[in-house]
């Protein structure tokens, strides 16, 4: 098992990411949960685990509510 960090040069949003190299996973993109930079293109080789742990260092504007 891997363990790292990965920080969203957008936006500043931290996630905790676990790699499992026993396991194999699925093909796929991640992107983040905040501003929907993609942070990662996940090949299928090995599992993986990605989860938000730092909010983002801004918020996007919201449209006004009528």
């Amino acid at each position: 098992m891997k363990k790292s960090d990965i920080i969203c040069p957008e936006c500043g949003a931290g996630y905790s990411r676990i790699e499992l190299v026993s396991r194999s996973g699925t093909q796929a993109e991640f992107r983040c949960l905040a501003c929907n930079h993609l942070l990662e293109i996940l090949e299928g080789s090995t599992e993986v685990g990605i989860r938000l742990t730092v909010q983002p260092s801004w918020r996007p504007m919201r449209p006004a509510q009528q």
